[in-house]
């Protein structure tokens, strides 16, 4: 029997402000990675275990694991689910793979990546847990780690570049691996390892949900986003912003396979900021138009670019294909406060980008995130993004804590957690104590959310209730209640003095 390379995503929690059948996304990277072995290593059988699509929980996946028996396990979570990911490497540990042929170590191998691990790599080797980490893409670092696990020696695993690993105790790291240039000659993702069917299912609002990626890196580099460093080049040993993008004619066949092989009818672009590239998005918007093929579409996008785009006409078309669903880091009230977390779209980029939104597409729901929590915040900051929300007139909108994320200017090694505990916290939600000076913040928050309505707000309110546009009006109403139930649980937390790193919705499968 060939040896099993097995993806998993463990059994986690949900975000409080998503649906149950939309709250996990097809994991694209498993998918795109499980394509390049396929391709590359035929002697090689690989699959992925998405659990929580399935709603299979922990006691179900340890099963699973044991018939299984995979020579390898592949994992990357987030920050906020490294819990969950070294619950999953302990399970490993425990298994014996189930092939025909040499095994050097004699136990599955566990192989970690992903923005969390890749910048976590020494901390995560210390717990004894994993085997390897991968960092930045791992198609190409993935179908040369395989053999060099295969052959056991030492020699072998240090002429694979991009990982880290550990010899006689001590992490070795070998050279940055290149970036895939032409991200065209990626095979198409095995869409056909995931339980498709499953994601989105009855949902009116994102139905037969995919995700899909546009491009790779970014054009920004924000001081508090891990995103942009995950998909870098290196010089002199740091990462630096770099971005590539697919053809509009590659793009075009995924979405054909996304809608006729499997039946997907929405899409949610995984990009860090979809509209980076001046010509793409619109050109590939072009060719939806032409064949008739305009799912539903959801994005991040830069507020600087959309203006752009208007001009040229390329938002237009993005529209008319589907996009329907916009999300804008604005993240804070003043460019001086902006160019301080090293964003280079200004806020009156975001005025003049939400004001031709609602304009000229009005059917396109708006939602901004805001970050909160930076060394010198006040009460009046928070009234202050507050009062800018109540100005923009989105439709829905997110306070984010300032999160130290590993491989950012805030993290600090002192924070590092052996079982994953601390980073629960890592949910970009009120009510997590990162920092000392978080509970008063938050309290003016919720005091402003309860009490300060300005004209502008209540005109705002009013054109949605009132809105000709189905979808965005469902769609802000659900938000609206769920951050309204969030609301008050956390006020309630904070009368009670419990500080639970809450929020997160542990579902009723999750330990089945």
């Amino acid at each position: 029997m060939k040896e099993l390379f097995l993806f998993v995503r463990p059994p986690r929690p949900l975000w409080p402000f998503s649906g149950p059948s939309s709250a996990f996304w097809p994991p694209l990277a498993f998918a795109s990675m499980a394509a390049a072995l396929r391709e590359r290593l035929p002697d090689l059988r690989v699959a992925i275990l998405d659990a929580p699509a399935l709603q299979m929980g922990w006691r179900t996946l340890e099963a699973e694991l044991h018939r299984l028996r995979p020579a390898y396990i592949g994992m990357g979570e987030e920050a906020v689910s490294c819990v969950e990911a070294f619950r999953l490497a302990r399970l490993a540990r425990g298994l014996r793979p189930d092939f025909a042929g040499a095994d050097p170590v004699g136990r599955t191998r566990v192989i970690a990546g992903g923005c969390f691990f890749g910048h976590a790599a020494a901390q995560t080797l210390g717990t004894g847990l994993v085997d390897v980490i991968v960092h930045g893409e791992g198609e190409r670092t993935l179908c040369e780690l395989v053999p060099a696990l295969r052959d056991g020696t030492a020699s072998s695993l240090a002429g694979v570049h991009g990982i880290s690993y550990l010899e006689d105790g001590k992490v070795v790291s070998t050279p940055a691996a290149p970036l895939i240039s032409d991200l065209d000659t990626l095979p198409f993702p095995a869409y056909d390892l995931l339980p498709m069917e499953r994601y989105g299912r009855g949902s009116r609002n994102h139905p037969d949900l995919a995700s899909i990626e546009l491009g790779r890196g970014c054009v920004g580099s924000c001081d508090f986003c891990i995103l942009w460093r995950q998909m870098g080049r290196f010089v002199g040993g740091q990462p630096v912003a770099h971005y590539r993008a697919k053809s509009p004619e590659r793009l075009l066949e995924e979405i054909r396979i996304l809608s006729t092989r499997h039946g997907r009818r929405y899409l949610g672009w995984v990009d860090p900021c979809y509209n980076a590239h001046p010509a793409i998005p619109g050109q590939l918007s072009e060719l939806l138009l032409r064949e008739n093929l305009c799912p539903g579409q959801s994005a991040w996008v830069r507020a600087d670019a959309l203006v752009r785009d208007s001009a040229s006409g390329a938002l237009g078309s993005c529209v008319m294909a589907g996009l329907n669903e916009v999300y804008i880091g604005i993240e804070r009230p003043d460019d001086a406060g902006l160019a301080g977390l090293g964003k280079t779209s200004h806020t009156g980029d975001a005025r003049t980008a939400l004001d031709l939104l609602h304009r000229e597409h009005p059917h396109v729901l708006t939602v901004g995130s805001f970050i909160y929590g930076l060394p010198g915040d006040t009460p009046a900051t928070i009234q202050a993004l507050h009062h800018l929300i109540c100005e923009l007139g989105l439709d829905q909108f997110f306070f984010i804590p300032w999160t130290p994320m590993p491989g950012t200017n805030g993290w600090r090694d002192e924070f590092w957690d052996d079982r994953g505990e601390y980073f629960r916290k890592h949910n970009f939600l009120p009510g997590t104590d990162l920092w000392p000076h978080q509970r008063a913040l938050e309290r003016a928050l919720l005091k402003s959310l309860a009490f300060h309505w300005p004209l502008s707000r209540i005109r705002a309110t009013l054109e949605l209730l009132w809105s000709p546009h189905d979808r965005r009006r469902r769609v802000t109403g659900r938000l609206f209640a769920r951050g309204i139930r969030f609301q008050a649980s956390s006020f309630i937390r904070g009368i009670s003095e419990s500080r639970d790193p809450a929020g997160m919705v542990f579902p009723a499968w999750y330990e089945s």
